[in-house]
């Protein structure tokens, strides 16, 4: 139960930057927080400039978050991937085999850096001890829907190194 709302507390905050101008923002990271985790460092990899080209909806009514997906990024459905970023743990332990690969440098537990376009749920192959080091994942990349946690990509059986 707790790790479901922390997945749920983490979803709903991964949209708050990434939501276009003049858009209402839904509870989550404070655009004060944002500009200031920009001048942080990032994970330079080539595949987060291909999935921040997906555009990002938010729904009011229903509270959910879609996106469009670029023909690029739906290529890379079911292929081996690896690509570098920071660890933030789902389940709140020093040692983790689930957690959120991110493009910015984390600053919160609470308050993911980023939108969805710029996280990757992340189940490894063996527990990894936390680091706020970049970390390289090496897994197969699966385009998935979970619309209400937010989480549009995947990489399951990940090798951490």
């Amino acid at each position: 139960m707790r790790a479901s709302l922390i997945a749920s507390v983490l979803a709903a905050s991964l949209l708050s930057a990434a939501l276009p101008a003049g858009a209402v923002q839904p509870t989550g990271q404070p655009p004060e927080e944002r500009l200031q985790q920009q001048a942080l460092p990032q994970a330079d990899d080539p595949l987060w400039a291909k999935f921040v080209k997906c555009k990002l909806s938010y729904d009011e009514e229903t509270g959910v978050y879609s996106i469009q997906m670029t023909r690029e990024v739906k290529a890379l459905h079911g292929k081996t991937i690896t690509m570098r970023g920071f660890v933030l743990p789902m389940d709140g332990s020093d040692r983790t085999q689930h957690f959120l690969l991110t493009r910015n440098t984390p600053v919160c537990m609470y308050c993911p850096p980023g939108g969805p376009n710029e996280v990757v749920e992340v189940r490894s192959s063996r527990p990894i001890a936390w680091t706020d080091k970049i970390v390289s994942i090496t897994g197969k990349l699966n385009l998935v829907n979970d619309q209400e946690r937010a989480i549009f990509f995947k990489v399951e059986n990940a090798e951490v190194k």
